[in-house]
């Protein structure tokens, strides 16, 4: 036992590098299954150790799951710490055009730690007066076409983080957000295909062939083909409709599942 013992700490000092990793890679594991605190514990215990290797992906990683926490103002200083200590780290180019924007588009929800007490106690007595105010801004969207304004986004993802898992879902948003939706009221107003059709079929369909080359084992892609035979049938494109269930059919294979049922049941009923 003693001697295995030391094994490993003579490997830790000549091949540092090998433990940090696999720290990283547990970190990894246990942010993928939930127990983000263990993944925090990890990545910190990083952080604090003399070999530098790693620290750059344990400041991202620790980042990143503080924002995904909607801990912003911890996200973002994590993140400047990592530009500032590893300024030309893979990991810090990641990060360090969108900082300013993060924090913008942010600020209004992100609480930050005020060192000073008696500012601090200041800010509170603000805030017992004026506790019926609005912490987060409303944004007035009249007239603002709201599809192209999703998509503009949607499409960042998909370009500066290609096939990634952002990406997939960046494209199962923007597809959703092209399907549309119908705001309730009198005068709702359409959005996508449910307002317009003839303008949105074509950007529906050349996402779909993106998302499919892209991510061609993705989950979601019988329920978009789906989605498209929905709206020709709305449309009262027969023939369209039956083209997309039969396709809808053929992927699905020799196995019975519930967007292959749902096809064949719509295929015996098209006309209406």
């Amino acid at each position: 036992m003693k001697k295995m013992f030391a094994l490993v700490v003579c490997l830790a000092v000549i091949f540092p590098n090998i433990v940090m990793a696999a720290s990283i890679e547990k970190a990894e594991m246990y942010r993928q299954n939930g127990l983000t605190a263990e993944a925090k514990r990890e990545l910190i215990d990083i952080i604090y150790t003399k070999e530098d290797r790693a620290k750059p992906e344990a400041y991202y990683l620790l980042g990143t799951i503080a924002f995904g926490e909607r801990n912003i103002s911890s996200a973002l200083d994590l993140w400047k710490k990592l530009i500032e200590k590893y300024p030309k780290s893979s990991q810090a180019a990641l990060v360090k055009d969108r900082v300013k924007q993060l924090a913008e588009i942010t600020g209004e929800v992100t609480k930050v730690t005020i060192e000073n007490a008696v500012a601090q106690s200041y800010l509170r007595h603000a805030d017992f007066w004026s506790e019926r105010k609005k912490e987060i801004f409303v944004i007035d969207s009249s007239w603002i076409p709201q599809v192209e304004a999703a998509i503009k986004w949607y499409d960042k993802v998909i370009l500066e983080f290609p096939k990634s898992e952002a990406a997939k879902i960046a494209y199962e948003g923007k597809l959703k957000t092209i399907i549309g939706w119908e705001e309730t009221g009198r005068y709702g107003e359409q959005h996508g295909l449910k307002g317009n059709f003839y303008k949105y079929m074509p950007m529906m369909l050349s996402t779909f062939a993106a998302f499919e080359s892209d991510h061609p084992d993705a989950s979601t892609l019988q329920s978009f083909r789906y989605q498209i035979a929905q709206a020709y049938w709305s449309n009262r494109d027969w023939e369209k409709t039956r083209e997309w269930l039969k396709l809808m059919m053929e992927k699905s294979g020799p196995n019975d599942s519930f967007y292959k049922d749902l096809a064949s049941r719509r295929l015996e009923k098209v006309e209406y």
